[in-house]
């Protein structure tokens, strides 16, 4: 569970649409080399295109025409302001990000959700070509407004909000025993969510259970506290992985999720 919770542990941002071209790209490559310059990223970067073709559009402006040499399909790489930045396309994908900074330039869907995957990236910001095309992925992995980063996230994973209505259910069909299995009962559903790839925020986790699931608000605050605990890689005390839900269970809620959403 640690290793796939560090894999989506990933930072994601996006710039808005409205202001020059010019003034959005080059927000873009400043955020890139100065998040290139952290120890972490030791003078490292990716820089994210569909395609090479389209590197011609963002060059053109002032400041960003060092990106032209992409355009040669045998450069990978160049040196901009000390640090090192290599270009990332559809049909050039890395395996690992090697926990660098990554800027997409108004990627697709599609490619968007292939960058998403790649592991071990430090930092993501996406400029985006239309708002449609990044809404998706800004919901399913809180991404925030680069400009406004403490603005918090509203969107929780419907295939969680779908395993507490589930679980809030078999509570009032038939009452836990105990205190204990009340709260294992909760771990192995926050376990299991988590395992799965399942990501949410834990505010947003806290307000979706009040707000949809019908949870109190005092055990809703009880969930988000565990769900810290998990997602901090650590296992709450005294829970030892048994609770009411079977193998396969995840199956269950995604499909009950997938239906919620085309409502």
């Amino acid at each position: 569970m640690i290793d796939r919770c560090k894999q989506l542990a990933k930072e994601n941002y996006f710039l808005g649409l409205e202001e020059p071209d010019s003034i959005i790209f080059n927000k873009g490559l400043d955020w890139l080399i100065r998040n290139a310059k952290t120890a972490d990223a030791n003078g490292s970067a990716w820089i994210a295109v569909n395609r090479r073709q389209g590197i011609g559009n963002i060059a053109k402006y002032s400041g960003l025409g060092r990106l032209a040499i992409f355009h040669k399909r045998d450069v990978t790489r160049t040196l901009i302001d000390d640090c090192f930045i290599e270009i990332v396309t559809s049909s050039e994908i890395p395996r690992d990000g090697l926990n660098r900074p990554l800027l997409a330039f108004q990627p697709t869907a599609e490619f968007l959700a292939t960058l998403q995957a790649i592991p071990n990236f430090q930092k993501m910001l996406v400029v985006p070509w239309v708002a449609e095309e990044v809404d998706g992925w800004a919901k399913k992995y809180f991404a925030k407004d680069l400009e406004n980063p403490e603005l918090p996230s509203i969107y929780v994973d419907e295939v969680a909000v779908t395993a507490f209505k589930h679980l809030k259910f078999a509570f009032t069909e038939s009452p836990p025993p105990s205190h204990t299995y009340y709260r294992n009962s909760i771990c192995q559903t926050l376990q299991i969510l988590i395992e799965s790839g399942i990501r949410f925020e834990l505010q947003a986790l806290q307000s979706a259970l009040i707000q949809k699931c019908g949870w109190g608000p005092v055990s809703a605050k009880q969930v988000a506290e565990l769900a810290g605990i998990f997602l901090s890689h650590h296992t709450p005390a005294g829970y030892d992985g048994r609770g009411p839900w079977e193998n396969g269970i995840i199956k269950l809620w995604r499909i009950e999720a997938a239906k919620a959403e085309t409502k």
